[in-house]
């Protein structure tokens, strides 16, 4: 026997409206559960391992090997190494490229051609501009872990070499927080300690703000960050870290840092330091 509620409708009606709304809810529901699962899938699929941070008017910069001249422009084309005694000395650029005097893993074979670089704007066609980005740290994104190889390790003095690793900072890079080493260096004084050998590996995880930097042995120690204003002592303050990228716009790209001594190697030992980071994930 069918009762009426007090809308006039059955009680099979009644139950069969309500079902309906269920069954409408529970869709709603699931779409609903589908759209975050997807939001969420594409914010870590375009998160990215590092992220570049720089000054306003910054960004990756292309040349090409005409540029490769020791002109000063970019900033980082200037001698830096001389390892075999040659007068010509070479640069990162030449590196990069598998020229000049670089050794060392990263050879002719291996050596990862004309990457873009950070810095300001360059003019490739008249080699011209190109200054260097005083501020220049990273944010780290959805990987847990980060890998550096040390890819070359310069120097016309054997004992003198250059001790790389990271340091933490905040959102806005304006601050130098503890340093961690990556890759040991000659020490101080230089050949008190074993440096690390070119080809060695290992993993970290740097805080979400960070940067890299180096500390030249043969200068006491001095440091060189990619948040340039903080060199110090003095004996750093001509010292530059140059960023690399394989894919700037990549969210898996390999960045190659190089710690560059004063242009034309004003302090005598040419050192040059060279360390590919990759995601580990």
């Amino acid at each position: 026997m069918k009762t009426k509620n007090h809308e006039g409708r059955t009680s099979q009606g009644w139950l069969a409206h309500s079902i309906d709304r269920k069954s409408t809810a529970a869709r709603r529901k699931h779409g609903l559960i589908l759209l975050i699962a997807m939001a969420v899938w594409t914010t870590c699929a375009a998160s990215y391992a590092q992220t570049v941070m720089g000054s306003p008017g910054a960004g990756f910069q292309n040349w090409t090997a005409a540029d490769l001249n020791n002109s000063g422009a970019p900033f980082w084309d200037a001698p830096t190494t001389n390892t075999q005694g040659n007068p010509d000395s070479k640069n990162v650029g030449y590196c990069l490229t598998g020229g000049g005097d670089c050794l060392g893993i990263n050879s002719q074979l291996f050596a990862p051609g004309r990457l873009p670089y950070w810095g300001m704007p360059f003019d490739s066609v008249n080699d011209a501009n190109g200054a260097l980005d005083p501020k220049v740290y990273f944010r780290r994104g959805g990987v847990e872990k980060l890998k550096a190889t040390l890819e070359l390790q310069l120097s016309t003095v054997p004992v003198e070499i250059n001790e790389f690793g990271w340091f933490e900072t905040n959102a806005n890079g304006s601050v130098v927080g503890t340093r961690h080493i990556l890759f040991k260096g000659g020490g101080v004084p230089p050949g008190t300690l074993t440096p690390d050998p070119v080809g060695k590996t290992v993993t970290f995880k740097p805080t979400h703000y960070f940067g890299y930097y180096f500390s030249d042995v043969s200068e006491n120690g001095c440091l060189a960050y990619t948040l340039y204003s903080f060199n110090s002592p003095s004996d750093c303050l001509q010292h530059n870290i140059v960023v690399f990228a394989t894919k700037p716009s990549s969210p898996h790209s390999a960045f190659w840092i190089a710690g560059e001594d004063p242009a034309g190697c004003g302090d005598g030992d040419c050192n040059l330091t060279l360390v590919k980071v990759t995601p580990t994930d």
